[in-house]
C-alpha cells in the first residue's frame, strides 16, 4: 500500500479529490482509499514535547532546570484515537509520501511522525504550493526522496528543541528571580517574542529621547524656457554644517541669499541617464502583510487567515511562502489564470488583464530563486461569493500577478548644478518616458515618482532669473511600529545592524527572525491580555495603527539579557537554523549553543537587580500587600464563576488578626481595599443572601456596613448581622 499523509485534512481531501478523481474510493474520518493508494492526515502537529514534569515530577518545582536527553514526544490528547489509525496505516506501507506544507515546519511535522512509529520504508516528498489541479498534478509529477529534506528537518527539530529549552529554562529563571523584588507576572521568553519587543521598545526611547534640531535650507529657484525649477544651495567652507550636513545658520543664509539677487547664473554640470523600472516582484506572506495592513488597515493575523480561506477554497497558491518568485515552468499558466481572474467581473482588473502582453516573462519567473514554495499567486480557480476582506486580499494578489506581464516603466533622469559666484545649488528632474506597468491600474501601489518638468539645460547655459527662499526645517523623530511595519522590520532584522557589521549580509539572506506563518500570532502575543482564561498584563498596546510598549514590556525589556534581546544575537540563531538546512551546521552544534546561551541567562536572571514593579494586571498599577513586605496583591478568576479578585502573591502572607488568606474585591482600576472606621482593620466584601456587605476581618470587631456599590456605606445605618 502506498500512504500519503497531509499536514491536515483540508489538505488530505484535495490530495484524495485529484488523485482518485471520477474513481470509486472508500471514505473514514481518518482517511480515504483507492486501490492501492491512502490519503490520511495530521491536525497540525499531533506529537508534542514532553512537558518537565513528563520527564521527572520534580520538573514541577520552577527551581529545576532541564536539558532532555533524549528528547521525547508524546501524542496531543485530542488526537490519540486518530493517531492509533494513523500509526497503523504506516505499519502496513509499502511507501509513504510526506505531504507536509512545503516548508521547515511541514517537513518536521510529518517525519516526526515516521521517525515516533519508527517507520523503515521508503518514503517520497510531494511539495503542494497549491489545491487546485495544475498545482496538484505539477507536485505529484515531480516527487522527489524525502532524504534530500534531511536537513530541513533538522533545521525544523532544531527550532523547535531551542524554542522549548529557551521557553521552559529562562522563563523559570527570570520568573523566580524576580519574585523577592515584588514581581507577579511571568516572565514568558521567547527565542523570537523577546527580541521583537525589544524593537519595539528601542524605537520607543528613541521616539522620546529625541530632540529636534532645528536647520535651514537655501532654496533657488531657477527660470528658463518660461519653466521655473527648483535647486538646493550645497554648503561651502565658508558655511558650517553639522555631522549630518544639516546648515545650522539662518542668518548666513539669510545674508548669501541678498548677495546672489541679480548675479550670474550659469548652469555648471549636466548629467542625463536613462533608466527602467521593472514591475514589482508578486507577493510573499509579509509583503502581503505589510500592503494589506497599510493599504487596508487590516490586521497581520487576518491577512494570514484570510489568505487561508482563500487557499482552502483553491483561489490563491499556498499562504505561508516566503519566496517572491514563480517557477518558470507555470508562465505557461497565464491564461487559464487570467481566466480566473476575470471571472470576477473586476472591471479594473480586465481592463488590466486586456492590455498585458503574455509572452512577456518577469523577473518574477525565475527557478533559482524558488526554494520548497513559490510566491503568492492567484490559481485558475475562478473565486465565488468572496466576503469583502477575501475580495480585498485576493484583488491585491491578482494586481500583483497581472504586473508581471507588463513592461518596465522606462524614464530619464537628468541632474545638474547651477554656480552663483563660486556658490553651488544642485537639483535634479525625472520623467517618464514609458508608464509600462505604472499605467495598468489607476490606483497601484508602485507609481513612479516624477519631478517638476525640466527645460533643456547644456553645460555652460545662462540662466536668466533666480529667486532665493531660505526655508525652516526640522528633523523628524522616528516613527512608532505599525503592525505592518513590525512585519517589515522582522522580515528584514538586518537593518537594524550597523553596515559595516559582516552578518548584515548573512542576515539578509535569511529573511529576518521567525517565519511569515509566526510573525503575526507573535504580535498578537504581545497585544494579548489574556493567557487562556487568566487575565496578563500586555506588553504593548495599539494607539490607533501604532504599537506601544506598556510599563511592563519596557521593565520587561530592561532586565532580560541583550543576547535575547539585540536583532543580531536572535537573528544570529536564524543564520544557524538556515546553515543547517544548507549542510554548513548540524544540530548537534546548534543545540550545544542554545544549552550554553540558556546556562548563561540562568545565571544572569540570579544576579540582575530587578527594578521596582512598574505595573500589574491588566496594566494597572502595582498595589503592595498591606500584611506583607515582599508580596503585591494579584488578580485571579474564581474558578466556580466568572469573577476576579485579588489576593497576596506571597503564598504564606495571612491576615494577622483572622489567621485567614486575605482576599480583596477586584474593582475597575484594581483591588479594593477598605478599613474599617472603629478599629481601622481591614474589610471584607461578602455577598450575603439578601446582597452584598461589609465585613471586619477583626474577629474582636465584627463591625458591619452596608454596601453602595461596592463601597461601605458608613453614613446609613449598620448592617444588623444574623444571628
Amino acid at each position: 500500500m502506498k500512504l500519503i499523509i497531509a499536514e491536515k485534512p483540508d489538505m488530505g481531501r484535495a490530495f484524495a479529490e485529484f488523485l482518485f478523481k471520477n474513481q470509486v474510493t472508500q471514505k473514514t474520518k481518518d482517511y480515504i482509499t483507492c486501490g492501492d493508494m491512502t490519503v490520511s492526515w495530521a491536525f497540525g502537529h499531533i506529537l508534542e514535547q514532553f512537558q518537565p514534569q513528563d520527564y521527572d515530577e520534580k520538573y514541577k518545582s520552577w527551581d529545576e532546570y532541564i536539558f532532555p536527553n533524549p528528547w521525547k514526544l508524546k501524542i496531543v490528547p485530542s488526537a490519540k484515537a486518530h493517531f492509533k489509525v494513523l500509526s497503523e496505516l504506516i505499519n502496513k506501507a509499502d511507501e509513504v509520501i510526506n505531504g507536509g506544507d512545503p516548508d521547515r515546519e511541514g517537513q518536521l511535522l510529518i517525519d516526526e511522525i515516521l521517525h515516533y512509529v519508527n517507520y523503515q520504508g521508503p518514503v517520497k516528498r510531494v511539495l503542494a504550493n497549491a489545491k487546485d489541479d495544475d498545482s496538484l498534478k505539477r507536485a505529484f509529477n515531480n516527487l522527489e526522496d524525502n532524504t534530500k529534506y534531511k536537513r530541513l528537518y533538522q533545521a525544523g527539530l532544531a527550532r523547535q528543541r531551542a524554542d522549548w529549552l529557551i521557553g521552559m529554562n529562562v522563563t523559570r529563571a527570570y520568573s523566580t528571580a524576580s519574585r523577592s523584588a515584588g514581581y507577579y507576572q511571568t516572565f514568558n521568553i521567547g527565542r523570537v517574542k523577546t527580541p521583537t519587543l525589544a524593537l519595539i521598545v528601542q524605537r520607543e526611547h528613541d521616539i522620546k529621547n529625541f530632540k529636534p534640531i532645528q536647520y535651514y535650507v537655501l532654496k533657488g529657484l531657477f527660470t528658463k524656457d518660461n519653466i521655473t525649477f527648483p535647486a538646493i544651495y550645497k554648503a561651502n567652507e565658508d558655511i558650517q554644517t553639522d555631522s549630518e550636513g544639516h546648515i545650522l545658520d539662518k542668518s548666513k543664509l539669510l545674508l548669501l541669499s541678498t548677495r546672489l539677487d541679480g548675479k550670474p547664473i550659469q548652469v555648471d554640470s549636466v548629467t542625463t541617464k536613462d533608466g527602467k523600472t521593472e514591475p514589482p516582484l508578486p507577493y510573499s506572506l509579509d509583503t502581503l502583510q505589510i500592503a494589506a495592513n497599510r493599504i487596508y488597515g487590516l490586521s497581520p493575523q487576518t491577512t494570514l487567515d484570510t489568505l487561508q480561506e482563500l487557499y482552502e477554497a483553491k483561489y490563491t497558491s499556498y499562504p505561508r511562502s516566503d519566496c517572491n518568485y514563480i517557477p518558470t515552468a507555470q508562465h505557461e499558466d497565464v491564461d487559464k489564470i487570467f481566466k480566473a481572474i476575470s471571472g470576477l467581473n473586476n472591471g479594473e482588473l480586465t481592463a488590466a488583464i486586456s492590455k498585458a502582453d503574455k509572452t512577456i516573462s518577469s523577473k518574477a519567473f525565475n527557478d533559482k530563486k524558488i526554494t520548497a514554495h513559490h510566491a503568492v499567486i492567484p490559481t485558475g480557480v475562478t473565486p465565488k461569493d468572496l466576503k469583502p476582506t477575501q475580495k480585498q486580499i485576493y484583488e491585491l494578489i491578482a494586481k500583483q500577478y497581472i504586473l508581471q506581464f507588463y513592461p518596465s516603466c522606462e524614464w530619464k533622469k537628468t541632474e545638474f548644478t547651477i554656480s552663483i559666484e563660486n556658490n553651488t545649488f544642485a537639483g535634479s528632474g525625472k520623467i517618464i518616458t514609458t508608464p509600462g506597468f505604472t499605467a495598468a491600474f489607476k490606483l497601484t501601489d508602485t507609481k513612479e515618482d516624477t519631478d517638476a518638468p525640466l527645460p533643456p539645460l547644456t553645460e555652460g547655459d545662462v540662466i536668466p532669473e533666480g529667486v532665493f527662499v531660505v526655508e525652516d526645517k526640522e528633523t523628524k523623530p522616528p516613527k512608532r511600529f505599525t503592525e505592518g511595519s513590525l512585519i517589515k522590520a522582522m522580515a528584514n532584522i538586518y537593518q537594524f545592524l550597523p553596515k559595516d557589521d559582516p552578518a548584515r549580509y548573512k542576515l539578509k539572506e535569511v529573511k529576518g527572525i521567525g517565519t511569515p506563518a509566526t510573525r503575526s500570532t507573535i504580535i498578537n502575543e504581545l497585544l494579548s491580555t489574556k493567557s487562556g482564561s487568566r487575565a496578563i498584563t500586555p506588553f504593548l498596546t495599539k494607539e490607533k495603527k501604532e504599537l506601544v510598549p506598556t510599563s511592563w514590556g519596557e521593565q520587561f525589556i530592561s532586565v532580560i539579557s541583550p543576547s535575547l534581546t539585540t536583532p543580531k544575537s536572535t537573528a544570529d540563531m536564524e543564520v544557524i537554523l538556515s546553515d543547517i538546512e544548507s549542510g554548513n551546521s548540524t544540530l548537534e552544534d546548534y543545540m550545544l549553543s542554545i544549552t550554553n546561551l540558556v546556562n548563561e541567562n540562568i545565571d544572569y536572571a540570579k544576579q540582575v537587580k530587578f527594578p521596582k514593579p512598574a505595573s500589574g494586571g491588566n496594566n494597572e498599577e502595582l498595589v503592595h500587600c498591606p500584611f506583607c513586605d515582599n508580596g503585591v496583591l494579584q488578580k485571579k478568576k474564581a474558578k466556580t464563576s466568572n469573577r476576579y479578585f485579588y489576593v497576596c502573591n506571597n503564598r504564606g502572607c495571612v491576615n494577622p488578626l483572622s489567621g485567614k488568606t486575605q482576599f480583596y474585591e477586584a474593582g475597575a482600576k484594581g483591588p479594593i481595599i477598605e478599613h474599617c472606621p472603629e478599629c481601622n482593620s481591614l474589610l471584607n466584601y461578602i455577598k450575603g443572601k439578601f446582597g452584598p456587605f461589609w465585613s471586619c476581618s477583626n474577629p474582636d470587631c465584627k463591625k458591619t456596613y452596608n454596601d453602595n456599590n461596592k463601597t461601605p456605606d458608613f453614613t446609613s445605618k449598620k448592617r444588623k448581622t444574623a444571628n
